[in-house]
């Protein structure tokens, strides 16, 4: 397992991870809010997350189902993680706040239908 950090633009959300294989099972969703959000995932265990900023700092957005949660940052608004819907013992990360990370051209970024969920 490696470890990771990450965090929103002006650096007030902050967290970290670890993971094995961080590129590997990455995705995109092609819900409403995902499409808007634009941005690739990568879902891990719950007990692989520590938010290390204060929770006051997020803004949490629940929409349809009412079991994903969304987390943005108050300040800047960016969207660092979400609590899956299909799986709420995962987080799902936004691989574009996590630090010194390369996503190459290559890479399989998975689609995740979203938009078919009920």
């Amino acid at each position: 397992m490696d470890s990771y950090k990450g965090s929103c633009h002006c650096k007030k959300v902050t967290f970290s991870f670890t993971s094995s294989n961080i590129l590997e099972e990455v995705y995109k969703c092609n819900c409403t809010l995902c499409v808007k959000k634009s941005i690739i995932m990568k879902s891990i265990p719950k007990s692989a997350f520590i938010l290390e900023s204060s929770p006051e700092l997020l803004r949490e957005y629940i929409w349809n189902k009412k079991i994903a949660k969304h987390y943005f940052c108050k300040e800047c608004g960016v969207y660092t993680h979400h609590v899956r819907r299909r799986d709420p013992e995962q987080i799902s990360v936004n691989l574009m706040c996590v630090d010194d990370i390369f996503i190459p051209e290559n890479t399989v970024i998975n689609l995740i239908d979203g938009a078919s969920h009920d």
